[in-house]
């Protein structure tokens, strides 16, 4: 039978932490806190391509025109001169969960309204995750409507159906059981769809989805979701963004 080393140390729950332990945990406990705070500032910037950092701050403000179809968007006047480019910014909308934002939100499609909520981006896609809305006067001194969507006729296109929250969020996108779970969730509960394409150069381009009649298409294109998928339809450029019209049963999964 071997013998009990003296210098050994046995934690019970009714004593004392034994000396040994202690110190052990006294040197572990500061290195895991010095740990998490140095990968609290070090890892959020290495997602270089999106906006919000988890950094506390006041909840930002935006006026615009609140548009309901074919998913809940803000159209906001730009300032300045714009040029040849659109004089609206269009931001996506969802709620603050994996959700449409709430019915008193929405209550004011086709308002101006002041609307409150957190903003994040991933290259040129924004999406608000919205808090509240009310409404306002129609602005005198800035373009008070946006101009019809503009045809640019049929594409078929190879890419990848995303949520349009969790992906210009802290999502990587890519072809697994939890960001595919992630985006089905997102999607199903009222965020809209955004359909990732890569061009001949690399650059991400993105599509919002709709059917023929231009309404929403969430719960037609669950199935389809976070998955290698080709898409033939009309495309319309609206505002500063791209609209997909086609019908979900043509989807094609590659």
């Amino acid at each position: 039978m071997s013998r009990l080393d003296s210098h050994d140390e046995f934690f019970i729950g009714y004593l004392g932490v034994p000396p040994q332990l202690k110190r052990f945990l006294l040197g572990l406990i500061p290195v895991l806190v010095l740990g998490a705070l140095a990968f609290a500032f070090i890892l959020p910037p290495l997602h270089f391509d999106h906006f919000n950092l988890g950094k506390r701050t006041k909840v930002p403000e935006f006026e615009g025109l609140l548009v309901g179809e074919p998913s809940p968007h803000l159209l906001v006047p730009r300032t300045g001169g714009v040029g040849t480019v659109s004089d609206f910014s269009l931001y996506l909308l969802s709620g603050t969960g994996k959700t449409s934002p709430k019915p008193k939100v929405l209550e004011h499609v086709d308002k101006w309204v002041k609307l409150k909520g957190t903003p994040f981006h991933r290259n040129h896609l924004t999406v608000i995750a919205t808090k509240s809305a009310e409404p306002i006067d129609r602005p005198t001194s800035r373009p008070t409507q946006p101009a019809e969507g503009s045809s640019l006729g049929e594409f078929s296109l190879k890419g990848e159906i995303v949520d349009g929250k969790c992906y210009p969020g802290v999502m990587k996108p890519g072809r697994t059981k939890t960001h595919r779970s992630c985006a089905i969730r997102c999607i199903a509960g009222g965020v809209p769809p955004v359909f990732v394409v890569h061009n001949s150069a690399g650059d991400k381009l993105y599509f919002l989805l709709s059917d023929l009649d231009g309404k929403a298409v969430n719960d037609k294109v669950l199935d389809r979701v976070a998955d290698p998928v080709q898409i033939t339809g009309e495309v319309v450029q609206y505002a500063d963004a791209f609209v997909l019209k086609a019908d979900p049963a043509t989807y094609q999964l590659l």
